[in-house]
């Protein structure tokens, strides 16, 4: 199948095929008052004497003397370049790199060359960030190779190329201002030559079929003698049949009551009524820009859950794949975390000299200082039996309790952060026989 994908940001559709020549495998340079090949193969030729390989490529009679403003045609492979780092941002979980086959240590800022592979494990990231600001984004079980990635001498053209093996990959890239700039995503069944865009690409080696999603730009799509040009917020598939039409990303899920406080001891969402998904992608960080992933889990069901998550402010982003395996638009909310769980034991009855002892236990978790307000009602009745206030211990024993069925509960009040928080328990039945 022979068949191109062109990603563009902030270009008219006019302007792709100008993209396109970025894959064009020589540079042009425009002659100076002042060159010479002679001049200009010392100065950015690997050899010199390539002077004569541009002489005849480009017609020139006497070397010495160039028309001011001739385009010369250069292949790449003469050109002297300089190596483009590619710098760790951030990583999290299971992250592994190898280069011809030796284990690459990561740390964060550490530089990755051409040649490299990345994987990502289960629940984890990898954030990599580019010399111009532009940063690539690996989710959970994915597999990356970093391809040639230069700055050409001559022109300042800055080639990026990145392969997707399997998984999924996130750019954002900054826009280029140099026309022969590029930066690259391939898969084993596309390509995607980008201007400045926010843009995702997957492949699925199972099933041999390719995604792409479009946040910001616009993507034309050439497949055999058919084209599909893709806006924003649309997304194309490309299987073994060709690629599919603009097909419409889901829209940004919405979440029940995100703005409550995370307290208990996992942190828990619900996605809120809405179109069908095939799954809801998750994710966890402590800026609003997700520059720094702290967890990320893929759910079948409209509730998501992390574990293990210190106090603090964080914020959720989550997104939506539909039935074509699209990942769709996401939404973001910040929440607070601030554990604060209240446990209820089971009471334990005792007899001392002839008196029933009734021993009602809790247990709580998080920072800060507590007390506690404990309350026992018959069922039924409005007002309790016994209602304490200003607890210190976490527990209370009463007697001489007439037979009947009762609900206890306790409230913790607690002093964190600058400011009290009021938890009650939930209710628990408790029953004194006759």
């Amino acid at each position: 199948m022979n068949w191109r994908l062109v990603v563009v940001a902030g270009l008219a559709l006019a302007a792709l095929p100008a993209v396109a020549q970025a894959a064009d495998p020589a540079e042009v340079y425009v002659v100076k008052r002042g060159d010479t090949l002679y001049d200009l193969a010392q100065a950015y030729l690997l050899k010199p004497s390539d002077y004569r390989t541009l002489q005849r490529l480009n017609g020139v009679a006497d070397p010495r003397r160039l028309a001011v403003g001739k385009r010369l045609k250069v292949p790449v492979e003469l050109l002297r370049t300089r190596p483009i780092e590619a710098r760790v941002g951030a990583y999290r979980g299971s992250v592994q790199a190898s280069l011809a086959g030796r284990a690459v240590p990561l740390s964060v800022g550490a530089a990755l060359s051409e040649g490299t592979v990345i994987a990502t494990g289960a629940n984890a990231f990898l954030r990599l960030d580019l010399p111009d600001g532009t940063r690539l984004s690996l989710p959970s079980q994915s597999r990356v190779r970093l391809g040639r990635m230069i700055a050409v001498e001559m022109t300042g053209a800055v080639r990026r190329e990145i392969s997707v093996e399997a998984g999924r990959l996130e750019s954002e890239v900054v826009p280029l201002r140099n026309p022969r700039d590029s930066y690259t995503v391939r898969t084993p069944m596309s390509v995607s030559a980008v201007r400045g865009t926010v843009f995702r690409v997957a492949y699925d080696p199972a099933s041999s079929t390719a995604q792409t999603e479009v946040v910001e730009g616009v993507v034309a799509v050439d497949a055999k003698a058919q084209e599909t040009r893709v806006a924003a917020n649309f997304g194309a598939l490309v299987t073994a049949a060709g690629v599919s039409g603009a097909l419409a990303l889901a829209p940004p899920p919405k979440i029940d009551n995100p703005g409550r406080p995370q307290d208990e001891a996992q942190v828990r969402f619900h996605v809120a009524e809405g179109p069908p998904a095939r799954a809801y992608r998750a994710r966890l960080a402590a800026d609003a820009g997700f520059l720094d992933v702290l967890d990320e889990t893929l759910a079948e069901t409209r509730d998501l859950q992390f574990e293990n998550l210190a106090d603090g402010v964080y914020f959720l982003r989550v997104a939506a794949f539909d039935g074509n395996g699209l990942l769709g638009a996401p939404a973001t909310y910040a929440f607070e975390r601030r554990l604060n769980t209240l446990n209820l034991g089971a009471p334990v009855s005792s007899s001392e000299g002839g008196v029933r002892r009734y021993r009602f236990r809790w247990t709580t978790a998080g920072a800060g200082e507590r007390t506690y307000r404990f309350q026992l009602l018959q069922q039924g009745a409005a007002v309790p039996v016994v209602d304490e206030a200003g607890l210190t211990a976490q527990e209370l024993t009463l007697t001489q309790l007439p037979p009947g069925v009762y609900e206890w509960r306790v409230m913790s009040r607690t002093f964190a952060a600058g400011r009290h928080v009021e938890k009650w328990s939930p209710p628990e039945r408790f029953e004194i026989g006759s």
